[in-house]
């Protein structure tokens, strides 16, 4: 396999990581912020963001656990 192919997969990975972090850490914000229509937005972008991404571990289901440990 070509460099430059390995070198755009990578790229698109980080990219991938990069926008998953993300919505975590603004759903992170919105929670903190009680901010429940910011919230559903981002579990919506979530919803999309798993759909693109089959193989990761659903997105949806981890920020589902961040209202779970802020009920704690």
């Amino acid at each position: 396999m070509p460099l430059y192919l390995i070198a755009a997969d990578l790229d698109a990975y980080e990219a991938a990581q990069r926008a998953r972090l993300d919505l975590q850490a603004r759903y992170e914000i919105a929670l903190d912020a009680a901010d429940e229509l910011t919230m559903r937005r981002i579990k919506k972008l979530a919803g999309e963001y798993d759909l693109r991404h089959p193989d990761e571990p659903p997105l949806v289901a981890e920020l589902d656990g961040f209202d779970y440990l802020a009920a704690a």
